[in-house]
C-alpha cells in the first residue's frame, strides 16, 4: 500500500499539472508572505508611533520635567530613611492652605521659596499614561523619588545615547519583566546644579503583550489562508489546464479527421494511377474514366486544403474591415443563389427585407451567407425548398436560412459547429462536404459580434438563424 502511494505521488510530481500547481502555490505563498510582513510592520509602527511621539514632545521640555520632579521631592517628602533603616514619615500638604511642613534643617524661608517654586512650576506639561521621569546626577545616581515596587529601580540607563529613543526592560518587585521606551536628555539648571540628565520612560508592557496576541492571531490566520491556498492552487491548476487539455483533444481530433479526409482521395488517385501503369498501351480515351476520377479527387483535396487554410487563418483572429453595404447587395447575392439552386433542381425563395444601409464586413458577410446557403442546398432532398431571409431593425441584422431536409437531431445540434463533424458522413462525402463550413461560419459570426443558432423547421427541416449586432 505504501509503495503504491509513493508511486502515485511520484507520478503526480512528474506530471505537467504538478508544475502548474507549484506555480500557483508559489504565487499564493509569496502574496501571503508579503501581506504578513506588511501587516506586522504596520502594526509595529502603529504600536510605537504614539509612544515615540509623546517621548519626543517630552524631550523638548526636559528642563520643565526636571523642575517638576525635584519640586515633588522637596515639597511632598518631609523625611527620608536614614542609613540605619529607620521608619520614613511622609506628610503632604496643600501649598495654598494654612498647614506648614514640620521644621527640619531647612528654615522657614527656604520652605517659602520652595512653595513659591511649586506655584510657579509649569502647568503645560502633559504626561502620557505609564510615564516615569528620572533625574540623574553626573554619576548616574537617581535624585528624585522612584517607586520601589516597580522595575524602574532596576532599569538600565545608557547616558551616552542622548536624544535617541531606545528599548529597555527590567524585573519588578514581583519578578515580572516590564518593558519601556525611553529617551535621555542632558539638562543644565541653575536651581538644581546637581541634576545633569533627565530620563523619560513610558511603560509599554501591556501594549506589547496586546501586540504579541495580535501577532499570534495574524500568523494563525495567515497560516490558515496559506493552507487554503494549497486547495486553491490545486483547483486553479486543474481549471487552468482544462482549456489547454480541451484544445489538445480538439487538435488531436482535427489532425485525425484531416488525415482521414486526405487518405481517401490519395488512395483513389493511387489506385487509378496504378491501373494506368498496368495498361501502358492504352490511350487517354481508354483511361478517361480513371483520369476523371483522379481529377475529382484532386479537386476535393484542393477544396479541403483551402478550407483548412481558411480555418487556420481565422484561428489567428479575424479583423473585420467595416464598410457601408446597400440593401441592393443582397439582391445581387440572391440572384446568384437562385441560379445555383436551379442547377441543383432545388426551389429557392429570397426575402430581402433590409430597408437601410448597414455597416459590416462585406467579404465576411458574403462568405457567411454562402456557407449557410450551400449547407441548406446540400442537405435537402431532390425538389427541396430553401428559403433565405435577411432583415434589419435599428441596431441588428438578422439572417435566416430554412430548408425542408431531413433535419438535425438534438444531439447533433450540439456538435455541428465542430470541425469535421457531419451528421450523415456517407451522404456528405458523396456531396463533397468535409464538415468545415459551419465551423468557419461560427468563427465569422463571432468576429462580426453576432450569434448563430439552429432549430427545427416545421413540419421538417432545419433553420439557421444569425443575429449580428451594431450594424
Amino acid at each position: 500500500m505504501l509503495t503504491k502511494f509513493f508511486n502515485y505521488l511520484l507520478r503526480r510530481i512528474k506530471s505537467d499539472g504538478f508544475k502548474t500547481f507549484i506555480h500557483f502555490f508559489a504565487t499564493f505563498s509569496g502574496i501571503f508572505l508579503i501581506m504578513t510582513v506588511m501587516i506586522l510592520q504596520i502594526l509595529s509602527y502603529g504600536v510605537y508611533s504614539n509612544v515615540d511621539s509623546s517621548l519626543k514632545i517630552a524631550a523638548n521640555k526636559s528642563n520643565s520635567y526636571l523642575e517638576m520632579e525635584m519640586l515633588k521631592r522637596e515639597l511632598f517628602v518631609t523625611s527620608e530613611v536614614d542609613q540605619n533603616n529607620t521608619t520614613t514619615i511622609y506628610q503632604t500638604y496643600d501649598t495654598k492652605g494654612s498647614s506648614e511642613p514640620p521644621k527640619t534643617s531647612a528654615n522657614n524661608q527656604d520652605s517659602k521659596k520652595k512653595k513659591s517654586k511649586m506655584e510657579d512650576a509649569p502647568h503645560d506639561l502633559s504626561v502620557a499614561a505609564n510615564t516615569s521621569v528620572f533625574v540623574l546626577d553626573k554619576d548616574g545616581k537617581v535624585l528624585n523619588t522612584v517607586d520601589k515596587f516597580s522595575s524602574l529601580t532596576n532599569l538600565s540607563i545608557d547616558r551616552s545615547n542622548l536624544d535617541i529613543i531606545s528599548q529597555g526592560s527590567a524585573q519588578n518587585y514581583f519578578n515580572q519583566t516590564e518593558k519601556y521606551r525611553l529617551i535621555t536628555e542632558k539638562v543644565d539648571s541653575s536651581l538644581y546644579p546637581d541634576a545633569k540628565y533627565v530620563v523619560i520612560a513610558i511603560n509599554t508592557t501591556q501594549l506589547e503583550e496586546a501586540t504579541e496576541r495580535y501577532v499570534k492571531l495574524i500568523v494563525i490566520m495567515m497560516s490558515f489562508f496559506w493552507l487554503l491556498s494549497v486547495a486553491a492552487s490545486m483547483y486553479l491548476a486543474k481549471w487552468s489546464r482544462r482549456p489547454i487539455q480541451e484544445s489538445l483533444e480538439k487538435q488531436k481530433a482535427f489532425v485525425e479527421n484531416a488525415s482521414h479526409e486526405l487518405r481517401t482521395p490519395i488512395a483513389v488517385i493511387q489506385n487509378r494511377l496504378e491501373v494506368l501503369f498496368r495498361k501502358p498501351e492504352s490511350t487517354i480515351l481508354d483511361n478517361s474514366e480513371n483520369i476523371a476520377s483522379s481529377l475529382d479527387e484532386v479537386r476535393n483535396m484542393r477544396l479541403l486544403t483551402t478550407n483548412l487554410l481558411n480555418l487556420a487563418r481565422r484561428d489567428d483572429g479575424i479583423k473585420p474591415e467595416i464598410e457601408t453595404i446597400d440593401p441592393a447587395f443582397f439582391d445581387t447575392v440572391f440572384a446568384n443563389y437562385a441560379m445555383i439552386a436551379e442547377e441543383s433542381e432545388k426551389g429557392f425563395t429570397a426575402r430581402n427585407q433590409v430597408i437601410r444601409p448597414i455597416q459590416t464586413d462585406k467579404t465576411l458577410l458574403k462568405q457567411l451567407m454562402t456557407i449557410l446557403f450551400d449547407n441548406a442546398v446540400k442537405y435537402t432532398e431532390d425538389d427541396g425548398q430553401v428559403t433565405f431571409t435577411v432583415r434589419t431593425n435599428d441596431r441588428h441584422l438578422y439572417i435566416s436560412v430554412a430548408d425542408n431536409g431531413p433535419g438535425i437531431s438534438d444531439a447533433d445540434k450540439k456538435k455541428i459547429f465542430d470541425r469535421f463533424y457531419r451528421v450523415d458522413k456517407a451522404r456528405t462525402r458523396q456531396k463533397g462536404g468535409f464538415g468545415l463550413g459551419l465551423s468557419l461560419a461560427q468563427q465569422i459570426v463571432v468576429a462580426l459580434k453576432g450569434t448563430i443558432t439552429v432549430k427545427d423547421n416545421q413540419p421538417k427541416g432545419t433553420i439557421f438563424e444569425v443575429k449580428i449586432t451594431g450594424v
